[in-house]
């Protein structure tokens, strides 16, 4: 799940006040970020309908607010001068909303991230959701394992006594994803829809819950600040209407793809 009140990132504590000036500050002029072009996969599992995400259709998540956990791993890329090569995160909380406001989540850093890579995407998420920052109410670095089979059918991610998550992806005889669809995301326009067969969640004192057998999807990804400037996102055109907009429906048919 993602989008326009997407949420997502963040870093360390001088990182985290930073964001809250920005929260103060919507209608300042964005700051000035480097170049970057990443590419990695993305996996989200949440509380909505599975297989059926409105979210990602430019609507609202279906419990008005939305439980879920959103992943990132940027196999390869940079921010700037940075080298963001294997860098991992996750953001859990209550990261869609249809009261902005209460959006918030906690973010888990894989324990191998620099403190240079930890700004550097704090920057990219600040420059990708200027106009709404998340309210970050914690950071913590954790072993952060993430599996992909070599079938790319069955992925994983854990965070030991934290987190555990498993999702199959459903393929057809040419081994092409069966539940590919437009969306609208923070990485790109296309997601797989998965099974969410596991989706288990305790952090004393943060937050806890089972939601498996609920929404779950997984996109690669190849992200530039060259996209957002040309406004080649879904996310870019929403209005969370509940309905594809004019404009996302054109995007959608030069994709080659029909508005689900």
């Amino acid at each position: 799940m993602r989008l326009v009140r997407f949420l997502f990132v963040l870093v360390v504590t001088t990182v985290t006040f930073s964001l809250g000036s920005l929260a103060q500050e919507k209608n300042a002029t964005p700051k000035e970020i480097p170049d970057f072009d990443v590419q990695g996969i993305s996996m989200t599992e949440c509380q909505c309908t599975a297989y059926m995400c409105p979210c990602r259709s430019n609507g609202h998540p279906d419990h008005g607010s939305c439980d879920a956990a959103d992943f990132v791993w940027i196999k390869t890329g940079h921010y700037g001068k940075v080298d963001m090569s294997g860098f991992k995160a996750v953001m859990i909380g209550d990261v869609i909303d249809a009261d902005a406001s209460k959006v918030e989540g906690t973010v888990y850093f894989d324990e191998k991230a620099t403190p240079e890579q930890r700004a550097a995407y704090s920057e990219m998420m600040g420059f990708m959701f200027g106009w709404n920052p998340p309210n970050v109410v914690g950071t913590k670095s954790v072993k952060l394992n993430f599996g992909e089979d070599s079938k790319k059918t069955v992925y994983t991610l854990t965070i030991p006594g934290i987190l555990e998550e498993r999702a199959v992806m459903k393929r057809d005889k040419s081994g092409n994803p069966l539940h590919e669809v437009p969306a609208m995301d923070l990485w790109g326009n296309k997601i797989t829809y998965v099974d969410n067969v596991v989706f288990k969640y305790h952090d004393p004192g943060v937050g806890e819950w089972d939601l498996s057998g609920h929404q779950a999807n997984v996109k690669e990804f190849h992200t530039t600040k060259e996209m957002y400037a040309q406004k080649k996102l879904l996310m870019q055109h929403g209005d969370m209407s509940g309905t594809w907009t004019a404009e996302q429906k054109k995007m959608i048919e030069e994709m080659g793809m029909k508005p689900e």
